[in-house]
């Protein structure tokens, strides 16, 4: 399915919803229109094709599989695969979401299976306002896009700091576990992805931010360059990032190498408390003449009674030392 909006030369907007209004749109030489397409058919972009001629390969871009991100440049238009990361689904996930776009002098064409919100924010601010659709022309609303897109890579940023702050302060808790290091697995690769794809969109923006492409005004040049170093902050946040989650990872073998001296000492001033215990009790096994002799009636008490003694004494030393 497709909508879009055509911006005829006196300046009369209207929106596009079948291919015989895309017809008429494409038959005025002077019009500008911008199609938006969600989960299209294979009949959908071959009608059309029919109506302006794009490249089959391309085409077949839009419907399968996953590039890299990439622009191709063509006569009369370049064509982009760019990714998006934000849904209109309200998750915590940032799962990557293909945007192919045509833009000619005339076009924007946008192609995707999911739906993006950027997409939707733009769609629904052109139906409110529908005198400033295109004004700018098309290779402004093709910036709008892309901008909106990295806005996203931003905000994806600083949800994974926010995450991270979390795993952070776990790993200083008493309670920490094995599940901190599955967690702080998944956050890096996730970071890793985040960050893989906003290198690949950077090095995307840069013949856009240099003016290289004639269907780009170069009064967009300072704007592009603008995106390009959100991008480039992103990456040098996410570079962060990682260097912070090796911290998380020393945070949490320190606190198990802490938990663990901890029951080595427990367990050594309970060993050495027993220790003259059962020294008293092995001399007394002994088949011997002993004092107290056994045959004494409090003998046992009174054996009994110097371990106890012991004990408790051995017991408040170590704990006046606060060692327990």
């Amino acid at each position: 399915m497709f909508s879009g909006f055509t911006r005829f030369a006196d300046g009369t907007v209207t929106r596009i919803s079948t291919v015989d209004e895309l017809e008429t749109a494409w038959a005025d030489g002077e019009s500008l229109i911008w199609l938006d397409y969600l989960e299209p058919t294979e009949d959908e972009l071959r009608a059309l094709r029919a109506v302006i001629p794009l490249d089959g390969t391309s085409i077949e871009d839009c419907l399968y599989g996953a590039q890299r991100p990439r622009i191709d440049e063509f006569d009369e238009y370049i064509f982009l695969v760019l990714y998006g990361l934000v849904g209109l689904s309200d998750t915590d996930e940032f799962e990557p979401k293909k945007l192919a776009i045509f833009c000619g002098r005339r076009f924007l064409i946008t192609v995707h299976e999911q739906a993006l919100r950027t997409i939707h924010s733009i769609a629904e601010r052109c139906a409110r306002n529908t005198k400033t659709v295109l004004s700018k022309g098309i290779d402004f609303l093709l910036y709008a896009i892309i901008d909106g897109m990295v806005d996203k890579y931003v905000f994806a940023a600083e949800e994974y700091e926010k995450r991270l702050e979390d795993l952070e302060e776990a790993s200083l808790g008493p309670a920490v576990g094995e599940a901190l290091l599955v967690d702080s697995a998944g956050l890096r690769k996730d970071i890793l992805r985040l960050r893989n794809l906003a290198v690949s969109q950077r090095e995307l923006l840069t013949p856009l931010a240099d003016g290289q492409y004639d269907h780009v005004a170069d009064t967009l040049e300072q704007r592009f360059n603008h995106v390009r170093d959100h991008l480039t902050q992103v990456i040098e946040l996410v570079d962060r990032l990682r260097e912070q989650l090796h911290s998380v990872r020393d945070n949490y073998h320190t606190a198990l190498a802490d938990r663990a001296n901890e029951i080595v000492k427990t367990l050594t001033i309970f060993a050495t408390i027993l220790l003259p215990l059962t020294f008293i009790a092995g001399v007394y096994g002994m088949n011997l003449p002993l004092w107290p002799p056994p045959e004494h009636p409090l003998s046992f008490w009174g054996v009994l009674g110097a371990m106890v003694v012991i004990g408790t004494v051995l017991l408040a030393y170590f704990r006046r030392k606060t060692w327990l």
